[in-house]
């Protein structure tokens, strides 16, 4: 799979995110922002391009249309926050916590979890094209009639995962791990499994399996 990284280019200039209240676009360009707060904010859209934050708190916000373009989110908390009929594009989340986010009507494309702490996480009636999620948490995570293309989770935890009217083809699982997933037999045509996985799955969908 060919994921393309954020491409951040020119000077950044120190900023924060409170910044986006003085500015009429609601846009944040440019920027290097650390140790700052939206936490419990609702804002119409949210626009950060070419920037970095880290260390920052988006929980329990609603960020609206979200609109990120080439971006680096590290340690930051995004803990049940909101974003609807936005897009996400080439942009990379860092060791941050996405404990119940949800993502409604989200166009994501080129984005990469590492070591994310993403159980709960919710996305419905999304469009997702090119995500790999390694080393990360997403127990009990839900996908509803959502849109998967070149989609990779890697040494990570899908235990109680749940997937609804969301075809997994083009998907691997394959290096991850479960306990238990709930998944519908369609869905799971064209999934990348291991062999020990296409057991537990067999067993989870009636199949009875004999040595």
């Amino acid at each position: 799979m060919k994921l393309q990284p954020p491409n951040i280019n020119g000077y950044l200039e120190k900023k924060d995110l409170t910044d986006v209240f003085d500015e009429v676009d609601d846009l944040i360009e440019l920027a290097e922002i650390s140790n700052s707060s939206l936490e419990g904010k609702v804002l119409d859209r949210l626009l950060i391009y070419e920037s970095t934050i880290k260390d920052c708190s988006f929980a329990n916000s609603d960020l609206g249309r979200a609109d990120f373009t080439d971006v680096v989110f590290e340690n930051c908390d995004f803990s049940n926050s909101k974003m609807d009929y936005g897009t996400i594009h080439r942009v990379s989340f860092k060791n941050c916590r996405m404990t119940g986010t949800l993502f409604k009507n989200m166009r994501l494309s080129h984005i990469t979890f590492e070591e994310v702490k993403a159980n709960f996480i919710n996305l419905v009636e999304s469009k997702i094209d090119t995500f790999r999620i390694n080393t990360s948490d997403l127990e009990n995570a839900e996908f509803h009639n959502t849109l998967l293309k070149n989609v990779e989770f890697l040494k990570s935890n899908l235990n109680n995962m749940s997937i609804y009217q969301t075809s997994l083809k083009s998907c691997d699982i394959s290096k991850s791990f479960f306990g238990h997933i709930t998944v519908g037999k369609d869905d799971l045509i064209g999934c990348k499994v291991s062999s020990e996985q296409a057991i537990q799955i067999a067993k989870l969908i009636g199949i009875i399996v004999v040595d």
